[in-house]
C-alpha cells in the first residue's frame, strides 16, 4: 500500500537535493534513514598514533554528509583495554584516551547535528569489562556490587574440586562460558570471553546502573542506541544443562536457556519507554535498535507491541550472510527479502549488507558485485545500515597471522579482515594517518579503491553510490509501491512504483552473461526506459534508453555477469 498522507513531490528532478521534510512527510525520521556504521578504530587519525578517533571523524564530517548520511552510528569509544576492541567496556560514561576525551565527542556530536544529521552509539547491557568497577568490587563481595554479576560456587566433585556449573559455552571459542574466580572462590559466567563479564541483569540495581548510562548519553543529546548483543541479555536461573546436538562448535547446542528469553523483550520495552519520555519532550524521535542474528518471525519480538513498544529497528542481519558458498540464486535472493517484507510491519523494515563482524559484501561475493547490491538496499523501502567503506567498493584484507591483534583467548580474530583503515586517498597508509603504523594494514587496492580517486571519476563507485542515495531520498523510494520477481536464475529484480514514477532494479548475480527483458515480467511496464544508474562494470551510461520489451531484432537489457542496472521511467538528470 502507497503511503499517500499529505506526500509533496518536490518539483527538482530525482538527483536535487529536496527538502527532508517534503520528501518524508507521514513518516518519521528513522523510518527511512540511512545509517552510516562507522568503527572508529579504522576510519581516521587526527593525532597520528594510528587509530581512529573522534576527532578523526570529525575532520570527514563534510565527507559523511556529502555521501547523503542521515545518521551516524559510532561504535564503542568507551573506556576500555580493548581485549575486544571496546566491546569491553571499564566505564560507559567515559571516552577511551585513545578516540580522545569527552569534549572531543560533545564537538563532534554538536556538529552532526549542525549539519542536520543524526548520531546513535553503541548500549553494551550484556557484558561489562573485568576491568569494570563494579566487576572488581563484585569479586570481592562489596556491597551493593556482589550480585552485579552471575557467580556460582559450580558443581562439586570433592571437598577440594568443583566445575563449572553446566554445559553453557561462549559464543566465540565454543569453550566454557564460566570461569573460576580465585579472588571470590566462585564462577563468573560470560557468554563471550572471560575478560566479558555477564552482568546480572535480574538484579535490579544492575537495571537501575544502565538506565543511568542512557540517560546520560541522552542528557547529552544523542539520537538513540544501538544495543549490542541483544538476544544474549538474559539466561535462565535453574542453569541445567543445554540440549547438545553435536558435540563441538556453539551452534551445535540448542541455546534455549540463553537466547531469546521472554525477559529480554521486556527490557527492550522499559528503555523504549524511557527513550520515549525523552522523545516526548522535545518531539524529536529518539531510536532503539537491536542487535540479533536471528529469524525475522523472532526478530518481530524486539518490536513489542501497541501498548508496550519495543525496539524502533531490530536490525535485519540475513543479507550479511549471503555469498557464493550458498550458490545464491533469485529465488534464495527473494526469498531473504520477503522474509523481511512478509514477516516485518512496513514501517520498521530494515537491511542491513556488511558490518564489522562479517565479510564484506565485496569479498562474500566479487568485488564487481558491489554497486549491484548496494542498488537493492539502498532502494528497498526502510531504513538501511551501511558499513564504512562500503561505498567505495572496499574489501576484505588477507592479513598474516602476525598482524591480527589477539582476542581475550590469545587468538586471532578473523572480524578484524573488515575492519581495515578506510581508503581516503593513494598517498601512504591511504592518508587513514600521518603516522607511520596503523592498527591494523591498509589493505593493498587502496591506491585504486579510495575516496579522493573516485570522487574525481564520474564513474567510480563512490559516484554511483551518491546517486543511489539520492535516488533513495525521493517519494518514489521514500513512499512507492515494492514488489519482487525472480525473472531467471541469476537475475533478481525489484520495482519501487508512485503514481506515474516506476523504477526498475536489476541485478545480474550470475557468472555469464544475462539477457533481460523486464517487460516480459511486468506487462504494464513500458517498452522503453532509461538508465538511472549502472554499476561499474554495467557497460551502460547514465540516461541511456533501453528497450526492455521482446522483439525479433532485440535481445532487451544485455548483463554482464554481477553487475548492476536502475532504470526508470523518466529521463535520468
Amino acid at each position: 500500500m502507497v503511503l499517500r498522507l499529505g506526500i509533496v513531490f518536490c518539483i527538482a528532478a530525482m538527483t536535487a537535493s529536496c527538502d527532508a521534510h517534503n520528501i518524508a512527510e507521514g513518516l518519521d525520521w528513522w523510518q527511512s534513514t540511512f545509517i552510516y556504521q562507522i568503527y572508529p578504530r579504522s576510519f581516521k587519525d587526527s593525532n597520528g598514533d594510528g587509530i581512529g578517533d573522534l576527532n578523526g571523524i570529525l575532520e570527514k564530517l563534510d565527507y559523511i554528509k556529502a555521501i547523503g548520511v542521515d545518521t551516524m552510528w559510532i561504535q564503542p569509544f568507551y573506556k576500555s583495554p580493548m581485549v575486544d576492541t571496546g566491546y569491553d567496556v571499564s566505564d560507559y560514561i567515559s571516552v577511551d584516551p585513545s578516540y580522545g576525551s569527552m569534549e572531543d565527542f560533545k564537538r563532534l556530536l554538536k556538529a552532526t547535528k549542525e549539519k542536520g544529521m543524526k548520531l546513535i552509539v553503541d548500549f553494551v547491557p550484556n557484558h561489562s569489562s573485568d576491568q569494570h568497577e563494579w566487576f572488581k568490587l563484585s569479586e570481592q563481595r562489596i556491597e551493593p556490587y556482589t550480585d552485579f554479576y552471575v557467580w556460582h560456587d559450580g558443581r562439586k566433585v570433592n571437598d577440594s574440586y568443583s566445575m563449572a556449573p553446566n554445559n553453557w559455552i561462549d559464543v566465540v571459542h565454543g569453550s566454557s562460558a564460566w570461569t573460576w574466580s580465585e579472588k571470590r572462590r566462585q564462577y563468573y559466567y560470560h557468554q563471550f570471553v572471560r575478560q566479558q563479564p555477564d552482568l546480572n541483569l535480574r538484579n535490579p540495581r544492575v537495571v537501575k546502573e544502565l538506565e543511568n548510562v542512557l540517560k546520560f548519553w541522552l542528557d547529552l543529546g544523542v539520537d538513540g542506541f544501538r544495543v549490542d548483543a541483544a538476544r544474549h541479555l538474559y539466561e535462565a536461573t535453574h542453569l541445567k544443562d543445554e540440549k547438545l546436538v553435536r558435540s563441538g562448535p556453539y551452534n551445535w547446542i540448542e541455546h534455549e536457556y540463553t537466547h531469546e528469553l521472554p525477559e529480554n523483550y521486556e527490557l527492550f520495552q522499559s528503555w523504549r519507554t524511557l527513550l520515549d519520555e525523552y522523545s516526548r519532550k522535545d518531539g524529536r524521535t529518539r531510536i532503539l535498535c537491536t542487535e540479533d542474528y536471528d529469524t525475522p518471525e523472532n526478530l518481530k519480538r524486539h518490536l513489542g507491541n501497541a501498548t508496550k513498544p519495543g525496539a524502533h529497528i531490530p536490525f535485519y542481519f540475513y543479507l550479511t550472510n549471503a555469498n557464493l558458498e550458498q550458490r545464491m540464486n533469485s529465488t534464495l535472493l527473494n526469498n531473504l527479502v520477503l522474509s523481511m517484507k512478509n514477516n516485518f510491519p512496513q514501517n520498521s523494515f530494515n537491511w542491513v549488507l556488511d558490518n564489522h563482524d562479517r565479510v564484506r559484501v565485496t569479498s562474500r561475493f566479487f568485488p564487481e558485485s558491489g554497486d549491484s547490491w548496494l542498488m537493492l538496499v539502498l532502494l528497498l523501502p526502510g531504513a538501511v545500515s551501511i558499513y564504512y567503506g562500503t561505498e567505495i567498493g572496499m574489501e576484505n584484507s588477507k592479513m598474516g597471522r602476525d598482524q591480527h591483534p589477539l582476542d581475550g583467548h590469545g587468538q586471532i580474530n578473523f572480524n578484524d579482515d573488515s575492519r581495515t583503515p578506510m581508503q581516503w586517498d593513494d598517498t601512504e597508509n591511504a592518508g587513514f594517518t600521518s603516522g607511520r603504523d596503523t592498527w591494523l594494514p591498509v589493505h593493498p587496492n587502496y591506491w585504486l579503491k579510495n575516496v579522493r580517486t573516485q570522487e574525481q571519476d564520474p564513474k567510480s563507485h563512490l559516484n554511483i553510490f551518491k546517486r543511489l542515495v539520492a535516488l533513495r531520498k525521493s517519494p518514489v523510494i521514500t513512499h512507492g509501491d515494492f514488489e519482487t520477481y525472480a525473472p531467471k536464475t541469476w537475475v533478481y529484480m525489484i520495482t519501487r512504483s508512485f503514481e506515474s514514477q516506476i523504477i526498475v532494479v536489476l541485478m545480474n548475480i550470475g557468472s555469464s552473461v544475462e539477457h533481460v527483458c523486464p517487460k516480459e515480467t511486468i506487462s504494464t511496464l513500458p517498452d522503453k526506459m532509461f538508465v538511472y544508474t549502472g554499476s561499474v562494470n554495467s557497460g551502460f551510461n547514465i540516461g541511456d534508453e533501453v528497450i526492455i520489451s521482446k522483439s525479433d531484432n532485440t535481445r532487451c537489457v544485455t548483463m554482464r555477469p554481477q553487475s548492476g542496472l536502475v532504470l526508470s521511467t523518466s529521463v535520468a538528470q
